[in-house]
């Protein structure tokens, strides 16, 4: 287990990065870590997603509740209740109860899904290709209704844009060319960094650049925590279910633990620390399909699995027992870990934000260009890596506006679709 230490460890810095800085989301971290994940293992790629969802969860409800800016799109609920908080020692009980809440749903219900794992294993029995076929369909629906930064017929838009771009290159079913214009180096299809870097990454930061933050001082002064386990197991449960939802996993834990906790007439920070509690345990389910199926959820995990599938690994049946072992006893220590971060420590998080914050998106810009450069010399490839990202800056620059997740997800999960497309088409017509 020693091997996966180091993996733990840059997951839970990226996470604490991913949670503080609005607009750098868990897979625009991956995306400044794609040099060190592609030397990794598959159960190290797992172990460092695990590591950067989990404490990202955990730090993201820090600038949502001192500062009402949401590091993760799952603190929306903490942001808007922020708002209604009185007096630093609400936002101290606020931040207190969160991270406590998040602990507390992360093992509840990783305790739960051990306890039904053979259970779990089972209902893979009545997964075929017509289900797995209908899944991806699910998750592109999903992406157009819930990315509502853009209109629906956009992101209808970006879909068709991101399959188009993932059918570039030799089709072996059909042993056709598509857009190679006879080049030896098109016939392997654009490359995956490439196209999520340029399309995902630098309009995620243009658009957050002149993001203000105003940095402010807190004298908290510690007291009696009122912890509700009861309703707070409920919440668990919430964010376990919503956790599996296509495409939104941990925001519609948050969003329906929220909505629950508003309809009991809870105050403020009873809603916070409800939502909270709710999105760390949904941060855990996400991760079961994943696992057991090889079907990503969200964007990231699409990616992950890239990255897996890159290495001759597959997520399923026969891996999942040993891959959920590891996963699970992490799990324990990383949230541990988020606790500390989380409470002890959030007073000095916030210290975070006294950086200016653009110098922060031009650093991260840098890295991005520098992550390209670098994925294309391990390749010998840096000359077709730097033109294709140039060819594609254009885009980027008209797309900066927009979620772009829309696009980036259908061109990661293309090549799946068609797959199972064809095998229904064999299997049925």
């Amino acid at each position: 287990m020693t091997e996966l230490i180091n993996p733990a460890t840059i997951g839970i810095l990226a996470g604490l990065v991913s949670g503080c800085i609005p607009g750098i989301g868990n897979f625009a971290a991956l995306l400044i870590l794609f040099p060190y994940l592609i030397n990794l293992d598959p159960l190290q790629i797992i172990i460092l997603y695990t590591a950067l969802t989990t404490i990202s969860q955990y730090i993201g409800s820090i600038p949502a509740i001192t500062f009402g800016i949401p590091g993760e799109s799952s603190s929306m609920p903490a942001v808007i209740e922020s708002r209604k908080l009185k007096n630093s020692q609400q936002i101290y009980q606020a931040i207190v109860g969160s991270a406590v809440g998040s602990t507390f749903g992360g093992l509840v219900v990783l305790a739960l899904t051990w306890m039904v794992l053979d259970y779990l294993i089972y209902t893979v029995h009545f997964f075929n290709t017509l289900i797995q076929f209908s899944l991806y369909c699910a998750l592109l629906g999903a992406m157009i209704l819930i990315h509502k930064e853009n209109k629906y017929w956009v992101n209808v838009l970006l879909i068709m844009a991101g399959f188009g771009l993932g059918l570039i290159g030799y089709e072996k079913v059909t042993m056709t060319k598509i857009l190679t214009f006879d080049s030896h180096l098109l016939y392997q299809g654009l490359p995956m960094v490439v196209v999520v870097i340029v399309l995902l990454g630098i309009p995620e930061v243009l658009k957050n650049y002149n993001t203000k933050v105003k940095y402010k001082t807190f004298n908290f002064k510690p007291e009696k925590l009122s912890f509700q386990w009861i309703s707070n197991s409920w919440y668990s449960l919430l964010g376990f279910i919503g956790g599996l939802a296509p495409g939104l996993t941990t925001t519609m834990s948050s969003q329906l633990a929220w909505i629950d906790a508003k309809t009991r007439n809870k105050t403020p920070v009873e809603r916070i620390v409800a939502s909270e509690t709710a999105n760390n345990a949904g941060a855990f389910s996400q991760l079961i399909p994943l696992l057991l199926l090889g079907i990503p959820l969200i964007g990231s995990e699409a990616l992950v699995l890239g990255l897996v599938e890159s290495k001759g690994f597959r997520l399923d049946t026969t891996s999942f027992h040993d891959m959920f072992m590891a996963v699970g006893v992490s799990l324990i220590f990383l949230n541990v870990i988020g606790l500390c971060l989380a409470w002890p420590l959030a007073k000095h998080i916030i210290k975070i934000f006294k950086i200016n914050i653009k110098f922060l998106y031009l650093t991260i810009l840098v890295i991005l260009a520098l992550v390209v450069v670098y994925v294309g010399f391990t390749n010998y490839q840096t000359a077709y890596y730097i033109t294709v990202a140039i060819a594609l800056l254009p885009m980027a620059y008209i797309l900066r506006k927009l979620d772009t997740m829309p696009l980036i997800f259908a061109f990661l999960v293309h090549d799946k679709m068609i797959d199972a497309g064809y095998r229904l088409i064999s299997l049925y017509w």
